[in-house]
């Protein structure tokens, strides 16, 4: 899902497919890069640019066996999986660019289950206004072993809090695309495995099982969300949460 759609970059609108010890997947659009290690038995080590979204479409049709991969010298690649084949012509690696290097300051450590519901219940108020771009992502704040992630978009304001499984830093924050952080949520299982986010000067890495998704940081002035929330409110209203979700669902 990282590659290009679109690119004056032919190489960005593929995959790049490395096989050493096993296959590595990675996936680049100059903003968000996707790197997956899958199981393999290697014969010949080497690596090919594919077409991502020809290979995609390819990969999810084949039965459930065994798929073959082979390159020859001119880049034309055999797919090969039960009686289905395919010849379709790649790129050179050499024209693939590198993914970006994070270079590491510091790391916190959430669960897997708890990353994916922070982002999946404030991602939705991320701003899509371009003339803004810090708020096109979501704000990162870990202190004293609680991380808090908000996101707004000028109506509306989503802020969670989860206390971090480990962290190496007392106190930090960070903003991370919210394009970036709707992978992340798809990459994300409902596991209690722990997902490792590694912070650099301007990239953002997050590390989930065998899968390594790299994202820029957005630089600027986030807005003091907590001036934002009202301290005290006139009315408050207690109601079961399913009867007030199946009424909205009802009227809208």
């Amino acid at each position: 899902r990282a590659a290009a759609a679109k690119s004056a970059v032919q190489s960005l609108e593929g995959l790049l497919i490395e096989a050493g010890t096993d296959l590595v997947i990675s996936g680049y659009d100059l903003k968000t890069g996707i790197r997956a290690t899958v199981p393999a038995d290697v014969t010949e080590s080497g690596a090919i640019v594919i077409n991502a979204k020809l290979f995609g479409d390819i990969i999810r049709k084949l039965p459930d066996d065994i798929v073959y991969i082979s390159v020859d010298d001119r880049f034309m690649i055999d797919i090969k999986c039960g009686m289905s084949q395919f010849s379709i012509m790649g790129m050179s690696a050499e024209e693939y660019p590198d993914l970006p290097v994070v270079d590491y300051q510091n790391s916190v450590y959430m669960k897997e289950q708890d990353i994916k519901a922070m982002i999946s219940q404030t991602n939705f108020a991320v701003s899509d206004n371009e003339a803004r771009p810090i708020h096109t992502g979501a704000l990162f704040e870990v202190d004293n072993g609680i991380l808090t992630i908000v996101a707004v978009d000028g109506y509306r304001l989503a802020l969670r809090r989860e206390r971090v499984a480990k962290t190496e830093v007392g106190k930090v924050d960070f903003v991370v695309p919210g394009t970036a952080l709707a992978e992340v949520e798809r990459i994300a299982s409902d596991s209690e495995d722990l997902v490792k986010i590694t912070l650099g000067s301007k990239h953002i890495m997050f590390t989930i099982g065998s899968t390594m998704l790299i994202s820029r940081r957005l630089e600027g002035e986030f807005l003091n969300y907590r001036n934002s929330i009202p301290q005290a409110s006139k009315y408050s209203i207690e109601a079961d949460k399913r009867a007030v979700i199946d009424s909205i669902e009802r009227v809208s």
